[in-house]
């Protein structure tokens, strides 16, 4: 039989972190608290991190037990969160995402006081990384009411630094410590820095940051330019980021989004918000096949459709605005950015088709004066062979898709850039071919207008499109008599977005289903009622408690039987099975009434590896202990065994 061991070994000494380690971990939370404003779940981590000090219970540091307590307590943290963060639609980068990942930190952090770990054990370089990072996320705010971190810096910094000694004979000496010391007090360093260079600069940063926004105009309620200015590039496209789903689309793939009837100075007009709007009646729903939109994007605050739609019927009543006098755009007010789903039948008579009237006419068919007279000229030798509209309209898109090629980047040049467009035959990109077939369609008496929106391409699933930022496309509309408004696309078919698109990687694909896994239990949470929700809880409550009771049941029925299989004997059970195996795959299986050197007298073996791993292997079994060299060294010549058979 295999040797035993007795069980009842005395446990080692566990030893709580040092006190002043739970006081900085407290200041970083402070911190954290005050600048995310995620006080409900960072009051819920304090309150278990100091009841660690007063309950002497710890969780064992197993894996599943480990991993069942981090799923519970992060998501916890996060969701707290979550529900009630708000975008703000002011900043450039996404904080709640940053405070999320921060949250995550600080539910390990209040973990890592809850586990039972034996004096001499390396849990000092985690912890004290833990609570840096979560104090420096804490100290990301230029806000002017962040005077708060004058008096929590230097109380966390003080405490921080009188747990390190506390944490020395744990953490394996001043090796360990160095190493987790050095890189956290650089990190801090780094950080309180950036902050104070923030700070100081705060003014000049702004105004840059203002700079560079004017010079696209970008709008946070729209997701794309709320006001185009001709430039070297069209920085529309670098975003893979999702704005719609929509399912059983139509034939029209141009989604038109807002439309510009005034040019002046490389900019076209009126802006976004030079617009008045004013609530939009509710549409009934009108017979026929319909195509569903989902907004994805927050950010995105602009209906978005085919020219030709017969009615626009929002989900859940939703309020909708609509600039009448500027022919749209079509949009849900600033401050409704809760999930919008809208269905779309496409037809003729909808809001967006209005004829112009004598007003708006006139300016469809004004040219700026600054256009190069020689490109009017061009517009007329191109287009005055053709008498219809239709014909001209064609006469000039072909005219551009053949005289200019398309380019992401151009160099404008000096003086107006849609005459330098045209008359030195620039590559450009899309909002250059939509400038450009307006004023020439314009000098030709068509009436014409700038549009942007959404060429929408990519599919979706079974029956339906995606569309993502870098979808963004410009193109013009032409109202012709009795035709009405008909979309003018000058940009060659190589400077399509679809042709543009290339494929999506693979990590963003990744991140993109854990959004939507996300997305879907956030809309289940808010949707189940009490009793789906009780339902689910007690499941999740079972699955995570009976592994634990399992295992408990199981230690206690080897604390009663009073012994277990050292590690060497399990070893030794595990290379008798391979050995046995390999005879049999060698056409020799072993007879259970035989020893294995009687065996291998009896089948001939020539083999004097297979003799000498029997007689090591029954030193090892039936001699003294054998060491965890012995085991490798019966492992190896096994193994080699194996290899050969």
């Amino acid at each position: 039989s295999f040797r035993i061991m007795d069980v009842t070994q005395p446990k080692p000494a566990y030893q709580r972190p040092p006190w002043p380690a739970a006081v900085a971990a407290l200041l970083a939370y402070a911190a954290l608290a005050l600048s995310s404003r995620a006080f409900v779940p960072i009051i819920g981590l304090v309150v278990a991190l100091s009841a660690s000090y007063a309950v002497s219970v710890r969780f064992q540091n197993e894996t599943l037990t480990k991993w069942t307590l981090r799923l519970v307590v992060m998501s916890a943290a996060v969701t707290g969160y979550l529900f009630s963060a708000v975008k703000d639609e002011n900043a450039f980068v996404d904080v709640r995402y940053l405070y999320s990942f921060a949250l995550l930190a600080a539910a390990e952090l209040m973990l890592q006081f809850w586990r039972r770990e034996p004096t001499g054990g390396a849990r000092a370089p985690f912890t004290v990384f833990l609570s840096a990072m979560v104090f420096l996320v804490g100290c990301s705010t230029v806000e002017e009411a962040s005077g708060y971190l004058l008096y929590l810096a230097p109380l966390f910094f003080l405490f921080f630094t009188l747990a390190l000694p506390g944490f020395r004979q744990r953490a394996g000496g001043l090796g360990a410590l160095k190493y987790a010391f050095l890189p956290v007090l650089a990190v801090l360093v780094l950080g309180g820095l950036t902050r104070a260079g923030v700070t100081r600069y705060k003014s000049e940063l702004n105004m840059i940051g203002s700079q560079a926004l004017s010079s696209r105009r970008l709008s946070p309620s729209m997701g794309m330019s709320g006001q185009p200015i001709l430039g070297s590039s069209f920085t529309l496209r670098d975003s893979l980021t999702r704005v719609l789903r929509i399912e059983h689309p139509g034939t029209d793939f141009y989604l038109r989004g807002m439309t510009f009837d005034t040019y002046s100075g490389r900019t076209w007009g009126p802006g976004l918000d030079q617009r008045t709007f004013l609530n939009l009646p509710h549409q009934a729903a009108l017979p026929g096949p319909k195509a569903r939109y989902e907004r994805l994007d927050d950010s995105l605050g602009l209906l978005f459709m085919p020219l030709h739609s017969a009615a626009i019927t929002p989900e859940q009543t939703h309020p909708l605005e609509w600039a009448a006098r500027t022919n749209g755009p079509l949009r849900t007010p600033p401050t409704d950015t809760t999930s919008l789903i809208y269905d779309v039948t496409e037809g003729s008579g909808g809001i967006l088709e209005v004829s112009p009237n004598a007003e708006e006419r006139a300016r469809d068919l004004t040219v700026p004066p600054d256009i190069d007279p020689r490109v009017l000229k061009k517009a007329h030798e191109v287009a005055d062979s053709q008498q219809a509209p239709g014909g001209k309209i064609t006469a000039i898109v072909r005219f551009l898709q053949t005289n200019n090629a398309y380019s992401l980047t151009v160099d404008p040049g000096a003086g107006e850039p849609i005459s330098n467009f045209i008359l030195q035959r620039k590559a450009a990109h899309c909002e250059y071919f939509a400038s450009a077939a307006v004023i020439m369609l314009r000098a030709a008496g068509v009436p014409t207008r700038y549009v942007s929106g959404y060429y929408a391409h990519e599919s979706g699933g079974k029956d339906a499109l995606l569309v993502r930022q870098r979808d963004a496309h410009a193109w013009a509309e032409s109202w012709v008599t009795g035709s009405g408004w008909v979309t003018v696309d000058a940009t060659p078919g190589g400077g399509r977005p679809d042709a543009q698109a290339g494929a999506i990687p693979f990590y963003w694909q990744a991140w993109e289903r854990v959004q939507d896994s996300l997305g879907a239990v956030r809309t289940w949470v808010l949707t189940a009622n009490w009793f789906q929700k009780g339902a689910v809880f007690l499941l999740l409550v079972s699955g995570l408690l009976i592994p634990q009771v399992y295992r408990y049941l199981r230690g206690r029925r080897a604390q009663i039987a009073g012994f277990r299989y050292s590690s060497s004997d399990t070893a030794l059970a595990l290379l008798s099975v391979r050995f046995e195996t390999l005879l049999a795959r060698r056409g020799a299986p072993v007879p259970e009434t035989r020893t294995w050197p009687e065996h291998l007298r009896d089948a001939a073996f020539e083999d004097s590896a297979l003799k000498r791993f029997v007689q090591d292997y029954s030193a090892a079994r039936f001699g003294p202990p054998p060491s965890p060299t012995d085991i490798q060294h019966l492992d190896q010549t096994l193994h080699t065994l194996e290899k050969k058979s």
